[in-house]
């Protein structure tokens, strides 16, 4: 298949992409730059046969994610051990993303059009962040829903069906996104009905080359869209506890996501409460490095549920751009530039889509060189010495052990010890903590200390290793987030913590 011009520098540009990227993940990997949430999904992945658990979470992941699709990779991490497969996977996946990309470009563009278009996802920075940053489920977004589009533009069914089945199976909130994108080709299937097809028209210039199948089709992907998070909150849900994610939508005014959009319907006046000077700067980030082309084609519409899921978060770190919550709406930003690309081009301003390809592939080179949102300056630096003491220390704790210990280095033991964690939960037995490492557990590692909950074993240079008293099993549980069964509210629950902190401070 890569016998083409296109397809052979396609295939060099990815294999650079894949060298670079992942050369940077082997380095995050050695100095110990990757965060707990790598760790954790390599516990998740590990137990992909089993219920999906992992320490941090304190149970299974599916109180936080509809993330069947995870599974899948099981066999790429069971067998090595390593979390930094994990890291390997993201990055392919992003990589991935051009792949349809440029095969739906290349039917309506010239060839090197069609590949420049498919090289701009490989340098657009909050996609690059995306394959940068520690592993989450969402990475198989980008690469699935370009791949869903041109299955439809091409009306590749079978690929269509393969595409639609993975889009529910992602994340719950991936799920809203391709059931309107769904509810959308239906619309459009049954509009175009009767349409005249003129050579490689498709669904990208509204001319859909099967409208009766694209109306199926689209009914299909809201169809399974709608029935697996209904399947997720009826069944999974009220077995596992409460859905963790709702208090990234606390506000003064709601407390979930359904409460938020409510109380903005009923007082317009709360959105003044959402405009803000870091959401402002995200868009930017978004659209800018893409010469704004997203602007000119209606196509970009299908990135508003995404930017909602995102925008509309309380917390600012799912609006930082550099995190991976980018991905959700990405997508659908390049096939609203690649529409109006090909618009242009139709109209004969083919100069103008070079002007525009051109600027934007300049803002990208700008924006990696002075505002990256990769922060690499940061994270391919080690956060603390790393040396034999640490290795020492960790291969000194026992596979089965409730260990605690700094993100950074939870990460490298995630997949070899199952019950590992990041949190002073109530059933931790030991500790592996770095003298001064940057962490907020000290007060709390003083307090048990001071207690006697908490007693040296031994010590590896400026490692230590504790030893800790568990709780009585079942006197509380869910440290890290918090089940609802006993508590009228996450914040009581949180209460109820900050009190045992404190009497056991006394």
């Amino acid at each position: 298949m890569l016998a083409r011009y296109g397809d052979r520098r396609l295939a060099v540009a990815i294999a650079l992409y894949l060298v670079v990227l992942g050369s940077l993940a082997a380095w995050r990997w050695h100095i110990g730059t990757y965060g707990a949430d790598t760790g954790l999904f390599t516990q998740v992945v590990s137990d992909g046969l089993g219920g999906f658990r992992d320490g941090p979470e304190d149970g299974t992941h599916f109180r936080f994610h509809w993330s069947p699709l995870l599974a899948l990779l099981w066999p790429l991490v069971a067998a090595p051990h390593l979390s930094l497969v994990l890291q390997f996977v993201q990055v392919a996946l992003i990589a991935a993303t051009a792949i349809p990309l440029y095969l739906l470009a290349r039917t309506y563009l010239p060839e090197k059009l069609g590949l420049a278009v498919a090289c701009l996802a490989l340098v657009y920075p909050p996609l690059m962040a995306v394959a940068f940053t520690e592993f989450h489920e969402i990475a198989f977004y980008p690469p699935i829903a370009v791949g869903l589009f041109w299955a439809a533009d091409r009306a590749a069914w079978r690929w269509f069906a393969v595409f639609a089945c993975a889009s529910a199976l992602i994340r719950e909130d991936t799920c809203i996104v391709f059931a309107i994108v769904g509810l959308v080709f239906a619309a459009i299937g049954v509009l175009r009905r009767g349409t005249q097809i003129v050579g490689d028209d498709g669904l990208l210039v509204g001319r859909p080359r099967q409208p009766r199948a694209l109306a199926l089709a689209g009914v299909a992907l809201a169809l399974v869209n709608v029935a697996a998070p209904l399947a997720y909150f009826g069944l999974v849900i009220p077995r596992v506890g409460a859905w963790e994610p709702s208090h990234f939508y606390d506000y003064p005014f709601a407390s979930s996501p359904l409460g938020l959009l409510a109380a903005l319907f009923a007082h317009p006046a709360y959105v003044a409460y959402l405009l803000n000077y870091g959401r402002l700067t995200y868009l930017i980030e978004a659209f800018v490095p893409l010469a704004l082309l997203p602007f000119f084609s209606r196509w970009s519409l299908l990135a508003l549920p995404g930017l909602g899921i995102v925008l509309l978060s309380s917390s600012w770190i799912a609006w930082r751009m550099g995190s991976h919550y980018a991905a959700i709406f990405v997508p659908w930003l390049f096939i609203g530039a690649l529409a109006a690309l090909v618009r242009w081009h139709r109209a004969g301003r083919t100069l103008r889509v070079r002007r525009f390809l051109t600027a934007a592939f300049a803002i990208c080179a700008l924006v990696l060189v002075a505002f990256n949102p990769l922060h690499p300056l940061h994270y391919i630096r080690p956060i603390y010495p790393k040396g034999d003491d640490i290795g020492r220390a960790l291969a000194s704790i026992p596979a089965s052990a409730h260990v605690l210990t700094h993100d950074e280095w939870f990460t490298w033991i995630a997949s070899t010890h199952p019950h590992a964690t990041v949190f002073l939960c109530p059933d931790v037995d030991m500790l592996v903590l770095g003298d001064e490492y940057p962490t907020k557990l000290w007060p709390e590692v003083h307090a048990e200390l001071e207690s006697g909950q908490l007693r040296f074993a031994r010590r590896f240079g400026r490692v230590t290793v504790y030893l800790r008293r568990a709780d009585r099993p079942g006197e509380y549980e869910n440290c890290a987030t918090g089940r609802y069964d006993d508590f009228p509210s996450r914040r009581a629950f949180l209460d109820f913590n900050l009190k045992r902190m404190e009497s056991t401070r006394r």
